[in-house]
């Protein structure tokens, strides 16, 4: 169904543009650190999508880093608050445009 009006529409391409945001983060958006510092924050990122419920992820109920390295589980730690936060943002302002049903 196409909207009948620039306003209906706006607000779709919108939506489409924030989820298109909820994508995996490139590496070089990451923050300056060591190595395991940025696979750590791509990991932790991807799982944050995956516990807030992106629909590019599979759903998960929770997570924790995958190695012990300190730098890893900095970074991972990072970016799964960051991208968790970024997804539940996202997802509440879809409910707030379309309702709990989106």
């Amino acid at each position: 169904m196409v909207p009948r009006n620039s306003a209906a529409l706006t607000t779709i391409l919108l939506s489409v543009g924030l989820m298109a945001t909820g994508c995996a983060t490139p590496t070089w958006t990451s923050p300056p650190g060591p190595e395991r510092f940025q696979i750590g924050y791509k990991d932790g990122c991807g799982d944050g999508f995956a516990v807030a419920g992106s629909f590019l992820y599979e759903r998960i109920d929770s997570a924790e880093p995958a190695h012990n390295d300190a730098n890893y589980v900095h970074g991972w730690r990072a970016g799964f608050r960051d991208c968790k936060r970024k997804q539940d943002r996202i997802q509440a302002t879809l409910h707030s445009m379309f309702g709990p049903g989106s």
